[in-house]
């Protein structure tokens, strides 16, 4: 392994590891209405398509971050969806 593969996975690792406070902070305040569905869609597909490519060309420093980075941003798409479903039962007993 050269020097320019380890920073590869080391810059993986911090990009991977950058979602984590946003999900302890999504699950800690059950609010994500800031967060918009059309960015999580957009990066979705772009984890996606880059996994597709990393792994035909064998770039594993670039594969392995993405495959963790798209699991992150999936729970951050499915807590938006579930805590959004959770609130607007709340409002709707509220607020008959």
């Amino acid at each position: 392994m050269d020097i320019y593969e380890l920073f590869g996975y080391i810059s993986g690792f911090l990009f991977s590891i950058s979602l984590i406070p946003q999900i302890y902070k999504s699950y800690k305040t059950k609010k994500l209405d800031d967060m918009s569905y059309l960015w999580q869609i957009i990066f979705l597909v772009g984890m996606i398509l880059m996994l597709i490519y990393s792994y035909q060309k064998n770039l594993m420093p670039v594969f392995i971050p993405a495959s963790f980075e798209a699991s992150f941003m999936l729970i951050l798409f499915s807590m938006k969806i579930y805590y959004g479903i959770q609130n607007n039962r709340v409002n709707d007993i509220e607020n008959p």
